[in-house]
């Protein structure tokens, strides 16, 4: 089974070259919710995808970026961290705290999700600009 989710690009503050470090924490919280958000009103038009029953599954991210300009496709990859994570269900920090979580993937460590290669794709206008996450089951 494979189903596929549109996300807003993650925000230059969550680029591994951003140095304000308070910024990129507020960041991280507004566009995990963001995420979280998204994928809700997505979920709906998904037929029987039950993470508790996938095993491990392929994650593939495709960023539709416009303009001509040259990216890093790696560091792209890292600002989407956040994007993986919220899709994981809610868990529990170090420090005791709860983060929120769409609960779409079941887990984001090695024993559960894979890696596609990630790929950028040029669109014409801003308003087609995004993350096309693939997930696709593999057990």
């Amino acid at each position: 089974m494979k189903i596929g989710f549109t996300f807003p690009l993650p925000p230059k503050e969550l680029s591994p070259n951003a140095r304000d470090r308070w910024a990129r924490i507020k960041m991280t919280e507004q566009y995990r919710d963001a995420v979280i958000l998204c994928t809700r009103q997505q979920r709906d038009s998904l037929d029987g995808w039950e993470v508790w029953n996938v095993g491990r599954c392929r994650l593939t991210e495709t960023y539709r970026i416009a303009g001509k300009r040259r990216r890093d496709v790696r560091n792209l990859f890292a600002a989407c961290k956040t994007l993986e994570d919220a899709l994981c269900p809610a868990r529990k920090t170090n420090y005791g705290n709860w983060v929120s979580g769409a609960g779409i993937l079941p887990g984001d460590d090695d024993s559960v999700l894979e890696h596609g290669a990630p790929r950028i794709e040029r669109v014409k206008t801003k308003a087609e600009e995004g993350v096309l996450v693939e997930i696709e089951e593999i057990s």
